[in-house]
């Protein structure tokens, strides 16, 4: 109990300290004149406009780590120091469904604040920092070899496997080792350390012949040559676990001590956790404990030799890691079994000697260094195409039980991989198989959900009624490849259980409402596509939702209102969808404008009346006129927009029209996905993503109309 509190009180403390390190909130989105030194070598970013990524830190002492943009021609240089007008704002990413939650990851990697350079003012401009820094160090021991990889076509790979430097690793290549579940191998962890011990181990037994009596000697130089290569791998917490585990043992062995390996597979997770107490949010850290603790588990007391070992291995760690895959969102592929019987043994056994010899090697003999690389490179080459064959036999299985179903998979897990003998274990493949299939909630016949997911500065909403699914506008995309519909929509359609799209609308062509179409129709081909204005970079043909018929689903009705107006575009081209009627109706607007609003009061005032509204043009002040907001006279209306976007939406004074009709107002970028359940003709329920938020975030339940109430 003393254990428990003191470990409560160390977390806490931890986590007190750290959320003392963020932006103040006072400083957001303002222009604050700091210096800042660059700690990571400046990643280029973009393919249209290129920019540079790069990590800092600032003479603001109560502020932490910052992860800064730099849109200059040239980038800024490793170590130096500069005075600029930064632009900030608080670790922060997408609450969706499924997606990625980039803010959580910000703030358990150190970061107090993202942000980008707004005006260098050239005052300290190329001065280099005198103040020492292990992370700078670091760049600087890796930066001759990691420049050499670089002409290799698999240099990127190289760097990931070498120095767990992943930034230059192409989004084909890491959707390769996603679908072949072979990215684990990206990260520096016990195999890497396994045989850097190794090799410092022969060096030691080496030189033990010209020490005879120095019988520590072995055990000191392979920790050595380990916590050398981990600091260069950047100390990650797989490689903090696979660190403490050998330190464990070559510890025993120097002082002739037994250790069981659950005593030093504890004991790792306990310094990891001293170290960060934040960890246990990271999917490294759960999946390098869950895989080691599960062969633990299945080897314990027994030997396992050849082919037949690694058989076994690699079965446990797929059995054993698919309840912790399911709660993390991140699918399973059959195709990882042969995949990782293959991708094992040849990085382990070919690839990472190669690289390791290489490396050490080339300040000495370059030539042989050369080669060595070069036998990696065409092994890395061999290697994905023989992915690429794996990855097309079995595509992801999206899963996402429920707590319950996750926890019984555990205890099945537990029991399969236990002993032969024990009688009818293969019954717990019953649980193990059901969390694959948990039922996933939807409307009753009649009833209609509508979902307003967390794109950033654009639109997609989720319609979803007993049978059916239309999805309104993908969001946006960026020029640096990120886009809103793998990082949101599919995974948010995963969720919810959806595998096909009855209809997609695209209301028009503007970038934050179809920008990410492409890529969501390359995974999933809707049924139907209805579009504003014709949209050139479709490989589908829409038809134009102004001339579409009515339809009804499940008895819920779907209807177009025509907004169409001489030679329209862009905006005031988008499609205007009514769903449902009476108190269970949702008005999808797009980014129709106030000209559009007359129109629409003149020809169809009476269809207007919903319940639910989607701000037209996010809250623009060109948008949402006093007659508009009064004939729709919604109870509830949302703001598809980003947290502090610099269009400013919503606007204050749409926010005062708002108030004055008596709507309660959402607003994505501070609730996150919204989702309105309309159930027996009225609206019953609605959930927000941030109404359960981390202890370092602000609260989201603030009022942005003042009548606004927030049920969290």
């Amino acid at each position: 109990m003393v254990a428990f509190l003191l470990a409560g009180a160390y977390a806490a403390s931890y986590g007190l300290w750290r959320s003392a390190q963020l932006l103040p909130l006072a400083l957001e989105g303002k222009d604050i004149s700091l210096k800042f030194r660059v700690l990571t070598p400046p990643e280029q970013r973009g393919e249209y406009r290129p920019y540079y990524r790069f990590d800092a830190d600032t003479d603001l002492k109560s502020l932490g780590r910052v992860r800064l943009n730099w849109y200059e021609e040239k980038p800024p240089v490793l170590g130096h120091v500069y005075q600029a007008q930064l632009r900030l704002k608080r670790p922060y990413g997408y609450r969706s469904p499924g997606a990625f939650d980039y803010g959580r990851w910000l703030f358990v990697s150190g970061y107090s604040a993202t942000g980008y350079v707004r005006r260098s003012e050239n005052l300290t401009k190329g001065e280099a920092s005198n103040v020492f820094s292990a992370q700078i160090s670091r760049y600087r021991l890796i930066a001759a070899p990691r420049a050499h990889l670089d002409r290799y076509p698999n240099g990127a790979i190289m760097k990931a496997l070498l120095f767990a430097d992943r930034s230059d690793i192409s989004s084909a290549q890491w959707q390769l080792f996603q679908q072949t579940g072979t990215s684990h191998l990206m990260a520096i962890s016990g195999m890497h350390i396994g045989m850097i011990l190794l090799w410092g181990w022969g060096f030691g037994r080496v030189a033990v012949f010209f020490f005879p009596r120095a019988l520590l000697l072995r055990p000191l130089t392979a920790m050595l040559f380990c916590v050398i290569y981990a600091a260069m791998a950047g100390f990650t917490v797989p490689t903090q676990r696979a660190l403490v585990m050998a330190a464990i043992g070559l510890l025993a062995y120097g002082l002739r001590r037994h250790i069981s390996v659950w005593q030093a597979y504890f004991l790792a997770m306990l310094v990891v956790l001293i170290v960060d107490p934040l960890a246990p949010h990271q999917i490294g850290f759960n999946l390098s404990f869950a895989a080691v603790g599960v062969l633990l588990w299945a080897f314990q007391g027994r030997r396992q030799r050849g082919g037949g070992g690694l058989l076994h291995s690699q079965w446990v760690v797929v059995i054993g890691l698919l309840p912790v895959l399911g709660m993390w969102g991140l699918g399973f592929s059959l195709a990882s079994f042969p995949a990782n019987l293959l991708a094992i043994p040849l990085v382990g056994l070919l690839i990472l000697p190669s690289l390791f010899g290489g490396l050490l090697l080339l300040p000495i003999w370059p030539g042989m260094a050369n080669s060595l690389f070069a036998v990696a490179d065409s092994l890395l080459t061999c290697l994905q195409a023989a992915l690429g064959i794996a990855g097309q036999w079995h595509a992801i299985i999206q899963f996402h039980p429920s707590v319950l179903a996750a926890s019984l998979a555990l205890v099945a897990v537990v029991i399969l991989l236990l002993p032969r003998g024990i009688p009818a274990k293969w019954l717990a493949f019953v649980p193990l198989l059901a969390m694959f299939y948990c039922p996933v909630p939807r409307p009753a016949k009649g009833d209609l959900w509508a979902t307003v997911l967390d794109v950033g500065q654009g639109v997609a909403v989720l319609i979803q009624t007993r049978n059916t699914s239309l999805l309104y506008d993908v969001g946006p995309d960026f020029s640096s490849g990120f886009n809103s519909a793998d990082a949101v929509v599919l995974p948010a359609l995963a969720t919810y259980g959806i595998d096909r799209l009855d209809t997609l609308v695209l209301s028009h062509g503007d970038r934050d409402h179809a920008g990410a179409a492409p890529a969501l129709i390359a995974k999933i081909t809707p049924t139907q596509l209805f579009v504003g204005e014709p949209i050139s970079r479709l490989s589908l043909i829409g038809k134009r939702c102004h001339q579409a018929d009515s339809w009804t689903w499940d008895g819920i009705p779907f209807e177009f209102l025509s907004t169409s107006l001489p030679n329209s575009s862009g905006n005031n081209a988008s499609c205007v969808l009514k769903v449902g009627e009476g108190a269970a109706s949702i008005l999808l607007t797009g980014d129709i404008e106030a000209e559009v609003e007359r129109h629409l009061l003149e020809s169809q005032a009476s269809k207007l009346n919903s319940t639910v509204l989607l701000a037209p043009h996010h809250g623009s002040k060109t948008s949402s006129t006093r007659e508009f907001i009064a004939a729709v006279s919604p109870s509830e209306v949302v703001f598809p927009a980003a947290r502090l976007n610099s269009y400013g939406h919503p606007a204050s004074s749409v926010l005062q029209r708002y108030e004055r009709q008596g709507s309660r107002c959402w607003h994505t970028g501070l609730h996150g996905t919204i989702q309105y359940r309309f159930r027996r003709g009225e609206l019953s329920e609605i959930n927000y993503a941030r109404a359960r938020r981390y202890y370092w975030e602000e609260p989201a339940g603030f009022e942005i109309c003042l009548k606004f109430k927030s049920e969290g």
